[in-house]
């Protein structure tokens, strides 16, 4: 289950990772069009190769929208462009599959509200693999974890959310000790 105020970039996150490990179907149709790509630009099986020349002949007669392989050269170039830290360009199907993985984690980690969570971990002290064991584990019914995990994305309603966010012309304090905002 998926709570209806938490983080959607969170679903396709890996559960080891604090995400709901969901497969996106465009990150697997983007892995899929490059290592077809990879294939058969790598393909030295002469059987195999006449039938993979023929497809390459026909594929660079195709508009950049139908072709595969332009398709795929503009995901690596997507994702090389978007890989700071590495000079060297990787390719293979594990590569594109773990920098689509990290640009969506980055996408949650920068969402102001959302990525509260994600950004304070870094800070603590426990490892992340730990921190998330209870997600890998799958322990939990389906309305508690989306419980929990809307609670870390900020997204519970309460008096300082609503006050703050949504912008309403409420009290913002705590209901027990009216001292401080309402806040998880």
């Amino acid at each position: 289950m998926h709570h209806p105020k938490a983080d959607i970039d969170r679903l396709y996150v890996k559960r080891k990772e604090g995400g709901r490990g969901l497969v996106q179907v465009e990150a697997a149709y983007k892995a899929e069009i490059t290592s077809i790509a990879e294939y058969s630009h790598h393909n030295t099986n002469y059987t195999v190769d006449q039938c993979v020349n023929m497809v390459k002949r026909y594929d660079s007669t195709q508009p950049t929208m139908n072709s595969i392989i332009k398709i795929a050269v503009k995901i690596t170039e997507e994702l090389n462009q978007a890989d700071e830290k590495s000079d060297a360009k990787q390719e293979g199907i594990q590569h594109t599959k773990a920098r689509l993985g990290e640009v969506l984690k980055n996408k949650w980690k920068n969402k102001v509200m959302h990525g509260q969570y994600i950004r304070n971990i870094d800070r603590q002290l426990v490892s992340e693999e730990d921190m998330f064991l209870w997600l890998s584990k799958g322990d939990l019914k389906a309305e508690t974890e989306s419980e929990i995990v809307a609670a870390q994305d900020q997204a519970i309603q309460t008096k300082y959310y609503v006050t703050k966010i949504l912008n309403t012309e409420t009290d913002s304090e705590c209901r027990l000790c009216q001292q401080f905002d309402e806040t998880i």
